[in-house]
């Protein structure tokens, strides 16, 4: 649980115009000159890279018929980020289910559940998330029986719109997104379980609820509602890493990119474009998780 102390107590605030006051008015002030400087350095730069390089900047093309779908290039974008944003939910979906459970495991007394729990999330957080999208894409996916992994590509492939084909592709990036992000939830939620006070679950043992009963009723309600802020950057990194899927043709927002640097050559208005598609989900996701925060706030005593 975060909360915000403040800077000094309430007896001791300086009154309006006293020298403390002015002093941090200056201090701000200097630091917002800092930060618009460097923003105008950078910017500079950036502008003396391009004229050097002799980088034509033409964002036109955004309207341009694009070459690789119907519509615009712009088009195709959109179309790009409403792929991410369907990925990226269902993975979050699934690693919060996985992540729950795997991390309630790890504080299992069977030391079998325990250890498996912890051999499972120390593999998949210490390996590279893009080599295991190739390892489901090219390995566990195509060792699937055949009839289980047409089924699941037609369907996928149906839902996303990318045909039977692809669908086994879109298969293996939520099977990779999932599995990996939910080796960190589970340290997340283990963490959050172990913050709820000892004596919640001998209050709960006092009233005879099971141990299904402890951990539902009880103890996750709690847990979740304290590491809310925890798992939304995971939920965070889950859809920055989702750019990732891209090296294995799934056709997101950063294959669209892709696809319009080669078709058009115009690799600044490309990438450009796809920074604020990322930006865009990231402050939507921030923003939800935001008002959830606020709905499941404990009451201030």
């Amino acid at each position: 649980m975060f909360w915000r102390l403040p800077l000094t107590p309430r007896t001791a605030r300086p009154a309006p115009g006293s020298p403390l006051t002015l002093r941090t008015a200056l201090i701000q002030g200097a630091v917002l000159l800092l930060f618009v400087g460097v923003l105008a350095f950078v910017g500079v730069q950036v502008a003396a890279g391009i004229g050097r390089n002799n980088i034509n900047i033409d964002w036109s093309v955004l309207g341009r018929r694009s070459q690789f779908t119907d519509g615009t290039n712009l088009g195709s974008l959109l179309v790009g980020l409403w792929f991410t944003v369907r990925l990226a939910l269902l993975s979050i979906v699934l690693a919060l289910l996985l992540g729950t459970l795997v991390g309630v495991a790890r504080l299992s007394s069977n030391v079998v559940v325990r250890s498996a729990a912890a051999f499972y999330v120390e593999l998949f957080r210490n390996t590279p998330l893009l080599i295991q999208i190739f390892f489901w894409n090219f390995a566990l996916v195509a060792a699937l029986p055949r009839e289980v992994r047409e089924s699941l590509g037609t369907l996928l492939g149906t839902l996303f719109g990318t045909g039977p084909l692809l669908g086994e592709a879109v298969l293996a990036s939520i099977g990779a997104l999932s599995i990996y992000t939910s080796s960190y939830i589970a340290e997340t939620v283990r963490a959050g379980i172990q913050s709820v006070p000892r004596g919640q679950f001998e209050a709960a043992a006092s009233l005879g609820l099971s141990s299904t009963q402890l951990l539902t009723k009880i103890i996750l309600p709690q847990a979740l509602r304290v590491v809310i802020s925890p798992l939304g950057n995971q939920f965070l990194n889950l859809t920055k890493n989702s750019s990732l899927v891209s090296v294995i043709g799934v056709g997101d927002l950063f294959y669209s990119n892709i696809q319009i640097q080669n078709y058009e050559g115009q690799g600044f208005v490309a990438i450009v474009s796809v920074t604020f598609g990322y930006l865009l989900l990231s402050l939507a996701i921030t923003a939800a998780l935001g008002l959830v925060q606020r709905r499941l706030a404990l009451p201030s005593r």
